[in-house]
């Protein structure tokens, strides 16, 4: 019976020991598992900032078309043949006196 006894010992040591690594490989898991949570969470409104910025830049860049497209033309170019070389002409050129930059240097 002390053979059956120091058997049923053993196996309960083993399994004690078992459940104690289990509960530690446990408590590690919950710790993984939290981490991870934080770092999808902190993504997520990084996500969420990211495509608020893009909206916006989307919404600037729109804006920014349509008041190209409805900007009254200024100037136009035209091609023109002098000499047999196509050349071309600039119609209406803007005024850079009006708009606050530097005027261009006249050519001798």
């Amino acid at each position: 019976m002390s053979k059956a006894k120091t058997a049923e010992d053993k196996q309960i040591l083993e399994l004690s020991v078992a459940l104690e690594i289990t509960k530690f490989q446990r408590d590690a898991y919950h710790e993984q598992v939290t981490k991870l949570e934080q770092r999808l969470a902190d993504a997520d409104r990084r996500a969420e900032r990211a495509e608020e910025r893009l909206y916006e830049a989307t919404r600037m860049l729109s804006t920014l078309a349509m008041q190209a497209v409805n900007a009254p033309a200024r100037s136009n170019a035209t091609e023109v043949l002098v000499d047999g070389k196509s050349i071309l002409r600039l119609n209406n050129p803007i005024n850079f006196e009006g708009e606050g930059r530097p005027q261009p240097k006249p050519q001798a």
